[in-house]
């Protein structure tokens, strides 16, 4: 009160509620950001604290459990790029990448123009399609090498019930074909995903430039390539952004399928993690890989964010 009537003895009244709207206004200010603190420990609890104590471990030579851990500075980090199998994990997923993500796009984009048409039951396909996307890849990896079973799987009888018996194959058994049949059962567990992303985008579309199209004289294939794709380039960007990411990650199928296996055929930097840390016990060298494939996530991502900008004209 001092403070106000020291100031209110030669200013105005406006003055004196212009002070004051001021005063609370940084009272505000400052308040709001209290409401940042538990996001915030949050953030740095599960997300930053976990990747400075990898990126610690892995300048360690550390079995993951023992109290010895010696310091070996970039050690680990050399290793891995002289490492053979390292560059055979980061093929694999390049491969396995760039075939899956252009597929589920295609796949999902011809499945939402179609089912954009005057279709029945468009609520019943809708399920069957995005289906996959919610089954467990647990079960989804059980289901498939009960499919690809060079024995008894399915996939060979009914090719035997064709009369091709000279096609069957231990699918997951031969290393030129086990990458390519995880490649299907990624296909066709994803694609749903890009039908609903395509589908939404398709919605915000308006009639009247189809009309508008049709009546220029424009066929349906003129229609999907100079109206339907240009506008869908959001979709496009988020796909493959969130399709790269995915493929980083991907591990449950691989691992409960062919373990990586046969011949390093379907190994991926995932699953050789998962074998360096936790059945060798060598957590140093898994914690270094693990970086390197956090430092290729983050260039990935910038490198298509910059991409997207630039399309927007940014």
């Amino acid at each position: 009160m001092t403070s106000l009537s020291t100031r209110s003895a030669g200013e105005s009244p406006a003055q004196n509620i212009g002070y004051i709207r001021q005063t609370h206004r940084r009272r505000l200010n400052w308040t709001s950001y209290l409401y940042l603190v538990p996001v915030f420990m949050f953030v740095v609890t599960f997300f930053y604290y976990p990747i400075g104590y990898t990126a610690n471990i892995s300048t360690l030579q550390w079995n993951g459990i023992g109290a010895q851990r010696t310091p070996i500075g970039l050690d680990n980090y050399q290793k891995a790029v002289r490492d053979p199998i390292v560059n055979k994990a980061l093929s694999n997923q390049a491969l396995f990448g760039a075939v899956t993500i252009l597929f589920q796009m295609g796949l999902g984009l011809t499945m939402a123009i179609l089912l954009k048409s005057r279709a029945r039951l468009k609520m019943l396909y809708k399920v069957i399609f995005f289906l996959p996307v919610v089954i467990s890849a647990t079960v989804i990896s059980y289901v498939f090498r009960r499919i690809y079973d060079g024995s008894t799987g399915e996939l060979n009888a009914l090719l035997i019930a064709f009369g091709l018996e000279g096609s069957t194959r231990a699918w997951l058994a031969e290393p030129g074909l086990a990458l390519n049949a995880l490649m299907v059962a990624n296909i066709w567990q994803w694609t749903g995903f890009s039908f609903m992303m395509y589908f939404a985008g398709l919605t915000q579309i308006e009639d009247e430039l189809y009309e508008a199209a049709r009546i220029d004289g424009a066929n349906f294939f003129q229609v999907i390539f100079y109206i339907v794709l240009p506008l869908l380039r959001n979709t496009h960007f988020s796909l493959i952004i969130l399709g790269v990411i995915g493929v980083l990650r991907t591990f449950d199928l691989v691992y409960l399928t062919t373990q990586g296996g046969p011949a390093r055929a379907t190994e991926f930097m995932s699953t050789y993690i998962f074998k360096k840390g936790i059945i060798e016990f060598n957590a140093g060298y898994a914690s270094a890989l693990a970086m390197m494939v956090l430092g290729i996530a983050l260039v990935l991502t910038f490198i298509q964010l910059r991409a997207y900008g630039r399309s927007r004209g940014g």
